[in-house]
């Protein structure tokens, strides 16, 4: 997956590029690529081999990757930066026993999860105790519009947010009953916005339904609460009945909290 360098601001003297470039070298490795060339970085991130290499070099120094011969893999170090959101935001602490409380009522996975460009990020994770488990854990990147808890969140945005997500997506048809075109994509979170919450059918990944709702602060799309099952074991319909008013009250109790720090409120806040 190509990583290209940050387009620079247009307040570009407050804007160190060099930085931007550091972190797109890192965000180069990921699922399918957990080692990489020099050749593959800079071909990756749109950098020169010797610009990458320098980046790559320095990196190793700081402890953040290990050469390998010619190829470089991250380190558990880079964990250290991904750790320090939640750690200084005290998620764990005010997100957990709400999430809980809605697994242990329904036997779902349950999450909670905010935009961040295109994807949704999830910032906790409680994992289902059947046998049917799926791979989730906080920092786990999911395209927004193919997921419940996107899908809320994306309805209730701005609506020139809203436009400029949907110009700028790439539909990937993950499953036959994916959406795949986007004036159908805005139809559904039409849709979304009246019910005020998302359902999501075998279009993710086949064999699993989800439903989602927003955590709307200030009229904006903040975070949103998502329930997964094994699809087939009720109707949809039904799984919706059982599952919106545990999500729509634990996504009340979680807006209490967020709200009362503004720290919290502020790092929410959509990145585009």
């Amino acid at each position: 997956m190509s990583t290209p360098s940050p387009a620079v601001p247009p307040d570009k003297e407050q804007f160190v590029s060099a930085l931007a470039r550091g972190i797109a070298v890192l965000r180069a490795f990921g699922p399918g690529t957990p080692e990489l060339t020099l050749s593959q970085v800079a071909a990756s991130t749109e950098l020169s081999p010797a610009v990458a290499r320098r980046f790559l070099l320095t990196l190793v120094q700081l402890g953040y990757l290990r050469q390998i011969d010619r190829k470089f893999v991250l380190t558990p170090k880079v964990m250290e930066i991904g750790a320090s959101y939640p750690d200084s935001m005290n998620l764990a602490e005010v997100a957990q026993p709400y999430l809980q409380s809605v697994r242990d009522e329904t036997g779902d996975s349950v999450s909670l999860t905010t935009l961040s460009g295109d994807d949704i990020i999830h910032l906790a994770h409680v994992q289902t105790e059947r046998l049917l488990r799926f791979a989730v854990t906080p920092g786990t990147h999911v395209s927004a519009y193919v997921s419940a808890s996107g899908r809320a969140m994306l309805a209730f945005l701005p609506q020139d947010q809203l436009d400029e997500y949907l110009a700028g997506l790439a539909v990937e048809q993950r499953t036959p009953y994916t959406v795949t075109t986007k004036d159908e994509l805005r139809e559904r979170l039409a849709d979304v916005r009246r019910k005020g919450y998302a359902l999501v059918v075998d279009e993710l990944d086949m064999g699993i339904t989800v439903i989602g709702v927003p955590i709307l602060i200030a009229g904006l799309p903040l975070a949103g609460v998502s329930c997964a099952a094994a699809s087939g074991t009720r109707s949809p319909e039904e799984f919706a009945a059982t599952r919106l008013p545990l999500l729509q009250y634990a996504a009340g109790l979680l807006k209490k909290q967020i709200e009362r720090s503004p720290a919290l409120v502020h790092s929410l806040e959509p990145v585009r």
